[in-house]
């Protein structure tokens, strides 16, 4: 009878099954993770290339990581021992997700996962023989806490012969959702990145722009390089041609010539179309003075686990979840309680002392007020103007940026000094003017009260106010035209209750006349701002040492001379002209002589001083300086943290401190809750601690954050009590 050979091929591709599911390779289980290395067909052919894979099954909650893992973490790795003549390729990696970690984000996989590669078999390999492949898998398993964990695996392979039928094995739908999970071609895409200083914008193109009703949905960029870029810093708006990505180069990481990653669509359909939901991408890093978003950028949120950030913001203040109308409102109501900040109110004392003054000239006060209110918003416009200039730019500034410069705390303890000189009478401001210039100045009072604006919003730009932090949060994630009118907003919250007292004619009308008490009254502002230049310089102090202060409180010094002798010089004689010139001359080289240098030393930072002198040692040592690192340490031992972000500038910060941060009672609380003190100093420029007040949903200071395991973070108000802090801490 003759044989049939194809019957014969399908009976040993049967039996060489039977065998290779009588003898599976045992998984492997850790204490987080089970392993495995499987395959998609029972045999393999000589010379042939089969798919394989290392399985791993999480428990609940536990990840491992992709190729780059983010902020934190270590790549799966495989160290194979292979027969000889095979080879087994690269690990094809799928697409991750965004993990949140305290306040990193990592790049990984949780639940059950395939990570295939192809295996070659020998081109000698004898039919009815097996393979044995064995590997040593490392992982790093993560939850709060991480455990590196391995296991030594293997995986037998039936040789068959070339012509054998290979069947699927039941794993095969694993296979093919990996498969899926890889990254594909970009079609109908082209990609375009800009650098700015530290900040990057992806910009994904469609070749045929989409409908304003297409849906789109959100998408991640995971880039390939390791430690080069802040994962946290992530966010997604859809535009007009398709999507634009803002990243930022990590701290200290080198600039590279192009981003090469992936990007991935976190809802279906994957707007590239295909079966792929992640496509792979390599564009060059083009250099550009700023990076402003395309036309129609609106934020689009990520996936559940892809938020790229530890904040918990206040509901109106978190990018796409609330109206831009709301925003404002919030915006105007913080500007109204940045009034009640004790950093403006040496200065609203003395809009008080000119309301006094004006009582009887309804018009002229009318003017004032509203000339005041434009000093104020414009003020706030420059201020936002400049800080969203320079973040662009890749400086990682925030409210009250211009304090983080010795050179401007130095100036502003200069003018408020000048001003208290002023208001105890030791000169008159037209007597330093030329005769024109103080003429035209006579003749405009309006020009005072705008200046006086500005100056209240130089005094008011250490602080924040309550709902005026998540406003500003909110405000610099948006485009620059909405973002100037938060800040507008803003202005106009603090100028209202001002101009709305004098423009009320039933207010007016209670205040005295004038009369002696008002002289009195204005001597007595004076020392207001004196106590403005005290701390003022106890914060250059902090910035550049001991020796910037004296230098500061010598150039106060000179300048009091100064404008001593000046008022004594009146005379309109050529020798007092000439020793009124040679004493401003002499005070401009004093000021330049004087002018702050901050301090190069690192390990005497601003808070290690300003705790020593401020608590002492005992109180220094409860709180640990800032760091991600050590967040993210203490949160994987299972460990709560609160983190106090402040600054010496920031006057709101130091009454928080002092009256319910350092006090005995409150740090019992914490001690009695076991948590970790942290104060993240900003008085001087960090990038870190800016990276994380933007994770944050912040862009000022004073924020505080309580950190637990496992929990998104808790914000408490800008203004504190023991009992707010109390509460907090003992909450879920």
């Amino acid at each position: 009878m003759q044989r049939r050979p194809g019957l014969t091929r399908w009976i040993l591709a049967a039996l060489l099954a039977l065998l290779q599911a009588a003898a599976p390779a045992q998984p492997v289980r850790t204490e987080h993770v089970t392993a495995e290395l499987v395959a998609r067909q029972a045999v393999v052919a000589p010379g042939a290339t089969l798919a394989i894979g290392l399985r791993l099954q999480h428990i609940p909650h536990w990840h491992t990581y992709w190729r780059n893992p983010g902020d934190s973490g270590l790549p799966t790795t495989l160290a194979w021992q292979l027969p000889a003549g095979s080879r087994v390729g690269e690990i094809e990696w799928p697409a991750p997700r965004r993990l949140a970690i305290g306040p990193l984000v990592n790049y990984g996989y949780e639940g059950e996962l395939l990570l295939p590669l192809r295996f070659t078999a020998p081109a000698d390999a004898r039919p009815g023989s097996t393979l044995t492949l064995r590997a040593e898998a490392n992982w790093l398993a993560c939850r709060e806490q991480c455990v590196p964990e391995s296991a030594t695996l293997t995986l037998a392979l039936a040789v068959a012969a070339p012509d054998t039928p290979a069947g699927d094995t039941a794993l095969a739908p694993l296979f093919d959702a990996a498969a899926a999970a890889a990254a594909g071609a970009l079609q109908g895409w082209r990609v375009e990145a800009g650098r700015a200083g530290r900040e990057l914008q992806v910009r994904l193109i469609r070749d045929r722009p989409p409908g304003a009703a297409e849906p789109l949905p959100p998408v991640a960029v995971f880039p390939y390089a390791e430690q080069v870029f802040d994962a946290a810093r992530h966010a997604v708006y859809r535009t007009d041609e398709g999507y634009a990505v803002r990243l930022a180069l990590a701290a200290q990481a080198a600039v590279p010539a192009r981003l090469q990653g992936i990007v991935v669509a976190t809802a279906a359909p994957a707007p590239w179309g295909g079966a792929h939901r992640s496509a792979e991408f390599s564009v060059a890093l083009r250099e550009a003075a700023a990076l402003a978003l395309p036309p129609g950028a609106r934020r689009l949120d990520t996936d559940a686990t892809a938020a790229g950030a530890v904040s918990k913001p206040a509901p109106a203040a978190a990018a796409g979840a609330a109206s831009f109308w709301v925003a404002l409102a919030l915006a105007l109501v913080g500007g109204m309680a940045l009034n009640l900040m004790p950093c403006v109110f040496p200065v609203l004392s003395i809009k008080l002392l000119g309301l006094a003054q004006q009582a009887d000239r309804p018009a002229a006060l009318r003017l004032h007020a509203l000339a005041y209110g434009l000093g104020v918003v414009l003020s706030f416009l420059a201020l936002a103007a400049a800080l969203l200039a320079l973040r662009t730019a890749g400086s990682a500034v925030g409210w009250g940026f211009q304090l983080q410069e010795p050179g401007v705390v130095f100036l502003l303890a200069l003018l408020f000094f000048a001003i208290g000189l002023n208001l105890i009478g030791a000169f008159d401001t037209g007597s330093l003017l030329p005769r024109g210039l103080a003429n035209w100045r006579a003749r405009r009072p309006a020009v005072d009260a705008l200046g006086s604006g500005v100056l209240a919003v130089l005094a008011a730009s250490p602080c924040t106010a309550p709902l005026m932090g998540a406003t500003l949060g909110y405000a610099i994630t948006e485009p620059a035209p909405r973002a100037l009118a938060l800040f507008a907003a803003l202005g106009l919250g603090m100028a209202l209750p001002y101009v709305a007292l004098v423009l009320a004619p039933g207010w007016r009308h209670r205040l005295p006349r004038p009369g002696a008490w008002m002289l009195r009254l204005k001597q007595a502002l004076a020392f207001p701002m004196f106590a403005t230049v005290v701390w003022l310089v106890w914060v250059l102090g902090l910035q550049t040492g001991i020796d910037g202060a004296a230098k500061a409180l010598l150039a106060l010094l000179g300048l009091a001379a100064s404008v001593w002798l000046i008022g004594v010089l009146n005379a309109a004689s050529t020798r007092a002209r000439m020793t009124r010139a040679a004493a401003l001359l002499g005070t401009l080289m004093l000021l330049t002589w004087s002018w702050p240098q901050p301090l190069t030393d690192a390990g005497s930072g601003p808070a290690a001083a300003r705790e020593s002198g401020a608590g002492g040692t005992t109180v220094a040592a409860r709180w640990q300086p800032y760091g991600d690192a050590a967040v993210a340490t203490h949160l994987a031992a299972g460990r709560t943290v609160f983190v106090d972000f402040t600054a010496a500038w920031c006057v709101s910060c130091q009454v928080n401190k002092r009256l319910v941060l350092d006090r005995p009672a409150t740090l019992a609380d914490f001690d009695a809750a076991g948590t970790v003190l942290m104060r993240a100093d900003w008085t001087r420029r960090n990038p870190e601690i800016s990276a994380a007040l933007a994770r944050l949903g912040r862009n000022g200071v004073p924020v505080y954050a309580l950190l637990r395991p496992g929990q998104e973070p808790l914000l408490l108000p800008e203004v504190l009590t023991p009992m707010l802090v109390r509460d907090a801490l003992a909450g879920p």
